[in-house]
């Protein structure tokens, strides 16, 4: 066959051979144009090729983008002919990892996509020039401020071609993504304490006629004075240990991707949410200037702490107003069996008799026990009128 192409080329005209390489070129061009279009149908993006995107189908199926191409927003446009054929070729070695199965899940794990995609590609639709934002009831949103700092759309709107609520996976090891459209992810950048990127005070993004309470402290049992007040520190808890489990998976995924938080922004499962309302001086100030939460130390040192500062531990541990003016809330934990409004003092005998004096000395030294069993009635008396509430 060489030879006869060969032979042909020898003996072609310059007419025929100037005819014939514009045939090849067309057809070229025709190919290219074919190939680029079809590979960039929805079609060819979820079925035959990208089977991967399974899931991201169904998000993408739930949006209000679905009349949108995937090239509208995952391919370059700009660039024209030549930059998508080139952006083809860059990722056609994808093909293998899709065929074998062997594609990492979950997709996108650390947000890589969002945060590459330019404004360019959502202003090709959405010109803030000529458009009217409006966001929901009692919200501020100054977009220049956010663009004249480098924060591009995904950056914040990184769901909204994709919204997963409501959807269930079905890829084995693929999982929903952050939404960076609430609160805790304002707060990647946002903050109350000193060095935050971006002020966090309410009224920065709030009205003035906007509810700032959560409804979760309108809950009974969340605060109440002298009463059941264990539902904001149960809450406050169980966000601590969530935080430290992410903190622990993000340092997981930067130690295998071998980089930091996405361009700086964090991730928002490490935003304690109880701290986008609160400082943590706000807390200790609070509980009557007792460190919040308490520190390591406490367990064995809270006993002085108590007897420096009553008032701080009244604020949550005081049954009713008269325990919070003396130190006979110490008995809701360490003397359980005791009767309200009796002092402990008066009622420990039988308590010794029954279980025996060893846990007493948990707390107490065995000398402590001198001051009325050794030193006489007048010293218990004393010590009686120091401890009757």
């Amino acid at each position: 066959m060489w030879r006869s192409l060969k032979a042909w080329f020898t003996s072609a005209t310059k007419p025929e051979l100037m005819m014939w390489l514009g045939v090849l070129l067309v057809a070229g061009l025709g190919f290219v144009l074919a190939s680029t279009s079809g590979t960039s149908s929805n079609w060819f993006c979820t079925e035959p090729c990208h089977n991967v995107h399974y899931d991201n189908t169904l998000t993408f199926n739930a949006g209000s983008h679905i009349m949108v191409s995937c090239a509208a927003c995952h391919e370059p446009f700009e660039g024209g002919l030549i930059a998508l054929t080139l952006a083809k070729i860059e990722v056609a070695p994808d093909l293998i990892p899709t065929v074998m199965g062997t594609y990492p899940m979950p997709l996108n794990e650390n947000h890589s996509v969002a945060l590459e995609m330019g404004d360019h590609f959502c202003t090709q639709c959405h010109n803030l020039d000529t458009r009217e934002v409006n966001p929901s009831f009692g919200i501020i949103i100054d977009h220049a401020a956010h663009t004249d700092r480098g924060i591009t759309c995904a950056s914040c709107h990184n769901r909204v071609a994709h919204p997963e609520e409501g959807i269930e996976y079905t890829q084995e090891g693929n999982r929903h993504h952050e939404d960076w459209m609430t609160m805790d992810a304002c707060y990647r950048c946002h903050g109350l304490e000193d060095g935050a990127q971006a002020p966090g005070s309410c009224e920065t993004c709030h009205t003035a006629a906007f509810d700032l309470v959560p409804t979760s402290h309108d809950a009974s049992g969340w605060y109440e004075k002298f009463g059941e007040s264990g539902g904001h520190a149960a809450a406050y808890a169980e966000e601590t240990s969530r935080v430290a489990q992410a903190e622990e998976w993000v340092a997981g995924l930067e130690a295998v991707e071998h980089t930091e938080a996405p361009e700086g922004l964090g991730y928002e499962q490490t935003v304690n949410t109880c701290y986008t309302c609160h400082t943590k001086q706000y807390c200790t100030d609070c509980h009557g200037g007792l460190e919040m939460p308490h520190p390591a130390s406490f367990a064995t040192e809270h006993g002085a702490l108590g007897l420096e500062n009553p008032a701080g531990c009244a604020t949550c541990h005081a049954r009713n107003e008269a325990e919070a003016a003396g130190t006979g809330f110490c008995n809701a934990c360490h003397h359980p069996a005791s009767t309200a409004g009796t002092p402990w003092v008066k009622q420990h005998f039988t308590a010794v008799a029954e279980q025996g004096a060893k846990g007493c000395f948990e707390c107490h030294d065995p000398l402590y026990c001198e001051t009325c069993h050794v030193s006489g009635a007048e010293a218990a008396e004393a010590f009686m009128r120091q401890n009757a509430q």
